[in-house]
Parts: C-alpha cells; sequence; structure tokens
C-alpha cells in the first residue's frame, strides 16, 4: 500500500523532530522510550490517525499530534504488556524486549512516561484529547487488557463473543482512537466519527485473528517477536476456538463488516477500504 509507506516516513520523520527537541531527558528511562518507540514496527496507528484526516476532508499533517498520541499509548501498552506480570515475552520486533534490555524498573516508567508523552503531544485538542483518554483508559484499552490477563489457562473466556469484548476493548479501542481521533481534530461531524468507530472496531477484530493466527503458524524470526505465546500462556484465541479456517472466515466475514461501515462515503473510503484488505491479507 503505497500511502501506508508514505504515512509511515512522514510519522518516522515527526517522531524523530518530537524526540530531538524534547528538553528533559533523564537516563536510563530516556534512553528505554527511544528504544521503545523507535524499534520500527508497522505504524498502524499513526497510518490510521492520517486516514482519519483526509476523509474528515484534512491534509495529514493536521494528524501528527494524534498519531505521536496514539502511538505512544501503543507503545506504553506493549513495554508493560511484556513483563513478566503480564504476558512475560523476551522479544519484541526482532529486539529484546524494553525490560530485557533496562531492567523491569525502567521499563515500568519508560510506559509511564510515554503515556504522560501521548497527553503532551494531545492535551490541548480539546475533543480529540479526551475522545483518545477515553479509548486509551478503562473503558477501552486498559479495560481489555483487564480482561485478557483472566484470559489464561483457558479461564475466563467461554465463547467468541467474550473473545470479541476482549480484542474490541484491548486493541480495536486504539484503533478508534486513532482513526476517529484523527478525525475529530480536524472537525468530523458526529455521523462521519460514527461510522470510523464501527470501521475501527471491526478492523481492530480482524487485525486480532490475523495476528492469533501467525502467532499459531509462524516463527519468532518472521514474527519479529516470540511466536507460540498464546499456547504457552494458556489463553483462548480465535485459532483455539474456531481453527485456522474458522478464524479466517471470521476475519474475512468482519473485514467485509469495515467495508459496509464506511461505504457510503463512496471514493472518499477507497483509502481504507483498501487498508481493510491489506490488513486482512498479512496472513498470506
Amino acid at each position: 500500500m503505497n500511502n501506508l509507506n508514505l504515512y509511515k516516513e512522514r510519522f518516522e520523520r515527526v517522531l524523530s523532530d518530537y524526540l530531538n527537541a524534547y528538553p528533559v531527558k533523564f537516563s536510563p528511562v530516556w534512553d528505554a522510550v527511544v528504544y521503545a518507540v523507535s524499534a520500527g514496527g508497522k505504524r498502524v496507528r499513526p497510518a490510521l490517525a492520517y486516514m482519519g484526516a483526509r476523509i474528515a476532508g484534512a491534509e495529514p499533517e493536521k494528524a501528527d499530534k494524534v498519531a505521536l498520541a496514539v502511538e505512544f499509548i501503543h507503545n506504553y501498552s506493549l513495554i508493560h504488556d511484556d513483563l513478566p506480570c503480564m504476558d512475560d515475552d523476551d522479544l519484541r520486533r526482532g529486539c529484546p524486549t524494553v525490560h530485557k534490555a533496562f531492567g523491569e524498573g525502567t521499563a515500568v516508567l519508560a510506559g509511564d512516561a510515554l503515556l504522560n508523552l501521548a497527553f503532551e503531544c494531545i492535551g490541548g485538542a480539546g475533543r480529540a484529547a479526551g475522545y483518545i483518554a477515553t479509548q486509551s483508559g478503562m473503558c477501552g484499552m486498559v479495560g481489555g487488557q483487564c480482561l485478557d490477563l483472566a484470559n489464561s489457562d483457558n479461564a475466563g473466556v467461554e465463547g467468541e463473543s467474550q473473545l470479541d469484548k476482549i480484542n474490541s476493548l484491548k486493541t480495536s479501542a486504539l484503533f478508534k482512537a486513532a482513526l476517529a481521533g484523527g478525525a475529530i481534530i480536524c472537525g468530523a461531524d458526529e455521523e462521519l466519527v460514527s461510522s470510523l468507530e464501527l470501521y475501527a472496531d471491526c478492523l481492530g477484530k480482524v487485525f486480532q485473528i490475523v495476528d492469533d493466527i501467525l502467532d499459531a503458524q509462524s516463527s519468532a524470526e518472521v514474527l519479529g517477536k516470540s511466536a507460540g505465546q498464546d499456547e504457552k500462556n494458556g489463553k483462548v484465541t480465535y485459532v483455539s476456538l474456531l481453527g485456522i479456517d474458522g478464524a479466517m472466515k471470521a476475519a474475512y466475514r468482519l473485514n467485509a463488516e469495515c467495508k459496509r461501515a464506511i461505504a457510503k462515503y463512496g471514493p472518499r473510503a477507497e483509502e481504507l477500504t483498501r487498508f481493510a484488505d491489506y490488513l486482512a491479507d498479512r496472513v498470506k
């Protein structure tokens, strides 16, 4: 997807400028922050922020603050998620996880710092700031992580609807923060925001289903993180519930729902339609 590459290039420049200009850099916490956010990744959430601006009729740069804020929140969540008290993972994006590279205490503080950096970026953005806070907090991502902690040793999840709830909060909420947040900061009306929220909710579930399939089928070398972690931690996933084929069918059903959510916007929605297909096809 050519636009995705352009958005990633833009975001890397914006991120580099922000980090270079930051006035206070206490080591080793700052080193851990830079290590975490500079390790690459797909930059899906910044891309969604820029696409939110585009469908709202604005230039991508109008969503730079949203892109930074949501990616900082995403990376803080990864740092904490990898800790021994959570998923206990040693590898992220092909590199040692932050707690392995810097120690657990520094990792916790680096995650805390990133969450605060997010709201330093977006704090003056009014409605968009409040929206991102809601989607990343107890009503969104943190709530999903809480439910996911109970999803171990095959406990806490009895069926697909409960797993959908976990992933709607854990993954989709931050997709909403990025996409709808990018539109909100550009003055989008409620009708557009609602459509983007529905799209993002379905897209986040597609993303998680494909991640479950990749976790079951791929190697650490391909994933850039430890493979088989879900099975190791005894987590219920779309694969354990539905099998590989059933999980893929669920992903494509949700992909179709993504595209229906924005179909009324016609050519304006073409970029988001292609992006939904791109994420669904990662498993191929």
